[in-house]
């Protein structure tokens, strides 16, 4: 009884979370398009403008992997490893991106960020080899 107590709760909550990261994913995506409304208006954009919408857009890119990995939740019952590997290359690769754009990447940085993906590839390919449902079928063989 206190387990489903305690699932309903988590169910909840992250059904809650779910429907939050949505709705700014929505208000991101409408200011997205006025952003780009003004840019379209003022064309040639200027470089301020041209680089706050490439935030904006790869910002929006990391939200919905984020939704990805909550809804995950409700379909398998279980936060699965491959969609926050999925959200965080996504992240590691939005911010090499800003700071390339920027022209701000330091070969340290640069060095650091290719660990960082390194690692993350590795746990996203561990993610596919040894999936919970391929585990079961060798097992049922």
């Amino acid at each position: 009884m206190k387990v489903d107590i305690v699932k309903k709760a988590m169910d909840f909550i992250l059904y809650m979370l779910s429907v939050l990261i949505l709705v700014i994913i929505i208000i991101y995506l409408m200011k997205l398009v006025w952003e780009l409304k003004d840019i379209i208006i003022h064309f040639p954009p200027s470089n301020e403008s041209m680089s706050k919408s490439v935030e904006e857009v790869l910002n929006l890119f990391v939200l919905i992997e984020f939704f990805r990995g909550a809804m995950s939740y409700f379909d398998f019952e279980r936060i699965k490893l491959s969609y926050i590997t999925d959200a965080a290359l996504v992240f590691v690769l939005r911010e090499v991106m800003i700071s390339t754009f920027y022209h701000k990447l330091e070969f340290k940085m640069a060095l650091a960020y290719s660990f960082v993906m390194i690692a993350i590839i590795v746990i996203r390919t561990l993610t596919i080899l040894y999936t919970p449902e391929r585990e079961r079928k060798i097992r049922r063989r």
